[in-house]
């Protein structure tokens, strides 16, 4: 690495690594605020808050992470600006690509880092957030009494795969249910049932009229199946709790994971778009940082005056609300079905990020 590339990456660490310590610190704080009232009223004990605000800070990381990437390359920028540093190495014969080398380096890094602790990571620390919640018996935030759910999917730790069209948090109750019993080893289907209604009644599952499946190691069916009218399955270890917590996202699940129950829904005939959706985005976000820092570089690393450096601090700030405003409005018109969920996982960061690179270039003037 050159003497410039270490200077850039050196300088641009500083103020982003305080960025994401500052951020991240807010967030903790916003939510300790928010949940003051519940820790002292079930009185829990300093390590539990600990541990619940440890497991909230790989999220929170995530999270801020585009904004802190962002707020670092704007403050090394107008710093460069402001002492000459870019018209300097201008002067010196240097591309702007050459320039910003260092900085797009980083954000590769930064995407990367961002995709691994949100797959490796993050699963885990969801899973422990959500058990000190129940432990902590936060009503406001667990319950979701009087909330009906669709399209509920959930992964049990045992390997069972379940669905249900609805689920309704005031009687705990589910309709529409396909339960999938999956082979540890190879992920084939080897049990398949479907009932029309389930309720949770004294901590089990009772399911109405049940149509079972048996399925050999090629996911095809064995005899006839069998009918219940009534029936329960002391295996089946999901809760009206795990159902709540995972409502309406799939934070639990790593990429692997929401992959195979994506699959495994689709073969069953279940339309998965949601899931479809935050599957892409999985691999969409972690690129935001990069595509934060390229609205910056075309410019703030103009030859201009501070005056018009003041102007481009505006503009760039525009255009990153632009571009979290774009993303937001994409995912949802993705999860309503209006367009592909590829486009509108993507849509933000595609269009943002061409429009940064094929900028780029005027930033040599």
């Amino acid at each position: 690495m050159k003497v410039l590339d270490r200077y850039m990456v050196r300088e641009l660490l500083k103020p982003l690594i305080l960025s994401c310590a500052v951020l991240i610190a807010l967030v903790l704080i916003a939510d300790l605020f928010n949940n003051l009232d519940d820790f002292l009223r079930y009185k829990l004990s300093l390590g539990m808050i600990l541990k619940y605000y440890g497991s909230l800070v790989p999220a929170s990381f995530v999270q801020i992470l585009p904004w802190a990437a962002w707020l670092g390359t704007l403050f090394l920028l107008v710093t460069f600006g402001f002492n000459n540093e870019i018209i300097a190495m201008k002067a010196a014969g240097l591309q702007i690509t050459m320039i910003v080398r260092p900085i797009i380096f980083l954000g590769f890094l930064l995407g990367i880092l961002s995709f691994l602790v949100s797959d490796r990571i993050i699963p885990k620390t969801y899973r422990i957030a959500n058990e000190l919640k129940e432990v902590q018996g936060d009503k406001k935030k667990n319950n979701g009494t009087g909330k009906q759910f669709k399209n509920v999917t959930y992964l049990s730790r045992s390997g069972q795969l379940y669905y249900f069209r609805t689920f309704s948090g005031t009687d705990n109750s589910v309709r529409d249910a396909i339960g999938l019993w999956l082979d540890p080893e190879e992920k084939n289907t080897r049990r398949k049932v479907i009932a029309k209604k389930g309720i949770w009644e004294n901590e089990r599952w009772i399911f109405e009229d049940v149509t079972e499946y048996h399925m050999d190691s090629r996911g095809r069916v064995l005899g006839e199946p069998k009918m219940f009218s009534r029936k329960t399955y002391a295996e089946i270890d999901v809760t009206p709790k795990d159902l709540k917590s995972v409502s309406s996202n799939t934070t639990s699940l790593n990429y692997r994971e929401l992959k195979e129950s994506i699959h495994k829904l689709k073969e069953n005939g279940i339309h998965a778009n949601n899931e479809l959706v935050d599957l892409h985005y999985r691999l969409a976000s972690p690129w935001q940082p990069l595509v934060m820092m390229l609205i910056c570089v075309p410019l703030l690393a103009k030859t201009t005056n501070r005056k018009l450096i003041a102007v481009n601090v505006l503009i760039c700030v525009g255009l990153v609300f632009a571009f979290n405003v774009v993303g937001a409005i994409a995912i949802a018109l993705g999860k309503a079905e209006k367009v592909m969920p590829f486009v509108g996982a993507w849509a933000g960061n595609i269009i943002f990020g061409i429009a940064g690179l094929f900028t780029l270039e005027k930033a040599n003037y």
